[in-house]
């Protein structure tokens, strides 16, 4: 198992490395987080300011991770010293390296927790169906999700997994264990193999699920909240918002929910691409690749959305549902539908492969890393310790998880439940451990995304960024030169400013003075 990812591997072909970064790109982020950020923020109009954050920020940012990569042929950290020694500058630029690299991990000890609810809920629906067909035969298929319980046990099923941990970390350690197996393997025998059968089994679902839901959810609504546009607020039948093009300029929060969700995405800030990058050989055009990788990216997000938002508003379900979204008000709605629970089965696979093409990137990008430092490039040692690190912590996410309440009403307060690191902040308030690290990757991954730019717009010459990068065309060329030196800082430092300042401490100050 040594020397097969080490510095020289390469991706086999131009494909399989669009396959590997869709993959890496294409995760929870696109089904379980787009629709419900969409939904706690309108619709329409996220939609609108995603899709610029993607164009001017996300697409240029990908370029330059993925040049660096290349250019570099190394780990993440290393990639980035080659390049800075190269250009006479310090390797102290590492800092946006070490910066992705720790946020990437961060990510892996608490996606793989909520990869494991999607598993849980592909037993529990698979099971339910499994039982449905040997009770009716054939025409259990039709049966719809948790046919045999009450519309409120389905939706109790996601307190039942939180309030059971051992379960809850018996599947993070299955996802987890996966993760580590593929990582093991390398890239052509372990990630490549695992996103040439995933990817197309994913889009696959992806488009069978789309079909069914603008057959038999509510597609009128559906399509008018998520892609209809308006300059002013708009309250829907149900109560939901939509928020006006308007709303997102004046208080902001929009546009920095859109660029948020852009990094946590594509994957931007968390070294995934530049790692991806440095298997890139010199004839791929990287250009291409990259766009190929923003549209294929921001496509499954918004299809992923009118996906769920039509079966959503045919249940009379609200679409601002938060994270529980995917975990109670889908299943609620495959449960009132038909062939609910042929289709939710469906919809939970499709989880489970667009997490675990993510997670083996996660891992992979701190596997190189350490790879690089042992010389011995024996990936079963290195996946295997970064993955059971990534466990441990994942464990007291999952704990952080649990009720302080039970079921019966008892007290399960612990110290891993009421614990919130930085609790004393206006910024993580209220935020156990789970929550309080996936608030701490929505900053640096934007962070992370910052020094990226300013390294590959004003430390990396002209010249050298030319020539890496490959563009036809020198119009192209000097536009990507010129966002990157400009719009992407700037657009990046005011919305971090605006998430971590303005928003928490100076706003609530200026509303009470008015008052």
């Amino acid at each position: 198992m040594q020397g097969t990812a080490g510095e020289g591997a390469h991706w086999s072909s131009r494909a399989a490395f669009i396959m590997a970064a869709i993959g890496s790109s294409v995760g929870l982020g696109n089904l379980w987080r787009f629709p419900y950020v969409a939904g706690e923020n309108g619709g329409g109009a996220f939609v609108v300011f995603y899709i610029i954050c993607v164009a001017l920020i996300g697409l240029p940012v990908l370029v330059a991770e993925l040049f660096i990569g290349r250019r570099g042929g190394m780990s993440v950290v290393g990639s980035v010293v080659k390049i800075a020694k190269a250009e006479g500058r310090s390797p102290l630029w590492a800092l946006q390296s070490w910066t992705g690299m720790l946020g990437a991990f961060i990510i892996l000890t608490f996606y793989s927790v909520i990869a494991g609810w999607v598993l849980a809920y592909v037993v529990m629906i698979g099971g339910g169906l499994v039982t449905s067909i040997g009770a009716h035969g054939l025409a259990g298929i039709i049966a719809p999700a948790f046919e045999s319980l009450t519309a409120e046990q389905v939706s109790a099923k996601l307190g039942e997994l939180l309030n059971d941990p051992v379960r809850m970390i018996i599947y993070h350690a299955l996802f987890m264990t996966l993760t580590v197996f593929i990582v093991m393997r390398g890239i052509k025998g372990g990630i490549e193999t695992a996103v040439t059968y995933l990817m197309p089994a994913f889009f696959v679902l992806l488009i069978v699920l789309l079909i069914y839901a603008l057959a038999t959810g509510d597609s009128s609504q559906g399509l008018n909240f998520l892609l209809g546009v308006r300059l002013y607020d708009t309250e829907l039948a149900d109560g939901a918002v939509r928020r006006g093009l308007l709303h997102g300029l004046q208080d902001g929060s929009v546009i920095s929910a859109a660029l948020g969700q852009a990094f946590f995405s594509i994957g931007l800030g968390s070294a995934l691409m530049i790692t991806y990058g440095a298997y890139m050989r010199e004839d791929q055009k990287l250009p291409r690749s990259a766009r190929l990788v923003a549209i294929a990216d921001t496509g499954v997000g918004i299809v992923a959305g009118l996906a769920i938002f039509p079966i959503v508003f045919a249940m009379g379900l609200a679409p601002g549902g938060g994270p529980t979204l995917m975990f109670q008000t889908l299943p609620l709605a495959f449960h009132g539908m038909p062939v609910g629970g042929l289709f939710g089965l469906a919809f939970f696979l499709l989880a489970f492969f667009a997490a675990i093409t993510s997670s083996i990137a996660l891992l992979e990008t701190s596997t190189k890393w350490v790879d690089e430092q042992s010389k011995a490039d024996n990936r079963i040692l290195s996946a295997g310790g970064l993955g059971l690190a990534a466990f441990a912590i994942g464990v007291l996410n999952a704990l952080s998880q649990v009720p302080k309440t039970g079921l019966n009403g008892e007290d399960q307060s612990t110290f891993w439940n009421t614990w919130q690191p930085l609790g004393e902040m206006k910024l993580f308030k209220g935020m156990v451990l789970l929550d309080f690290l996936s608030a701490t990757t929505d900053l640096i991954l934007p962070i992370a995304g910052f020094i990226t730019a300013v390294f590959a717009g004003w430390i990396v010459s002209t010249s050298t960024a030319r020539e890496a990068i490959g563009f036809q065309s020198e119009v192209w060329f000097k536009r990507w030169r010129f966002l990157i030196r400009w719009v992407c800082p700037v657009g990046i430092f005011l919305v971090i400013a605006y998430s971590t300042v303005w928003a928490p401490y100076v706003a609530p100050m200026l509303v009470n003075a008015a008052q």
